[in-house]
């Protein structure tokens, strides 16, 4: 399986998902034109990437400055595919990372886990 990885533009996320380190990143903002254009591969990419290494163990980094209604929607899809694996298996930690722990961002993530079971650790960058 291949690594995949995406400069951040000034619409979209940065992305590094490494398969041998067992490493996926989303770093900057997001509000993409078209979310699907966008999302579908990486979406692709987890489904596959679940199939090679059901039993790795994933650490799972967002590092987000900001991501709009229509990104939050896939971002769920992703954390909702490792949040069904993490019950089978219980190898996954998540990481999120924002600047200031009074962030709309961060406000925005509790939104999104709060149907999920994934662990997470907020970390709030210096």
């Amino acid at each position: 399986m291949q690594k995949l990885e995406l400069a951040p533009t000034k619409t979209t996320l940065g992305i590094n998902f490494d398969p041998d380190q067992h490493i996926l990143k989303f770093y900057g903002h997001s509000y993409p034109t078209n979310p699907v254009t966008f999302f579908q591969p990486l979406i692709d990419w987890v489904e596959e990437y679940l199939l090679f290494f059901p039993r790795e163990k994933t650490k799972l980094i967002f590092i987000m400055d900001y991501f709009n209604t229509s990104s939050s929607t896939f971002i769920f899809k992703i954390l909702e595919m490792f949040d069904v694996h993490h019950q089978k298996f219980a190898n996954v930690k998540l990481i999120f990372q924002c600047a200031d722990i009074e962030d709309d961002v961060l406000d925005s993530w509790k939104s999104l886990m709060r149907d999920l079971d994934l662990p997470c650790e907020i970390k709030i960058q210096d």
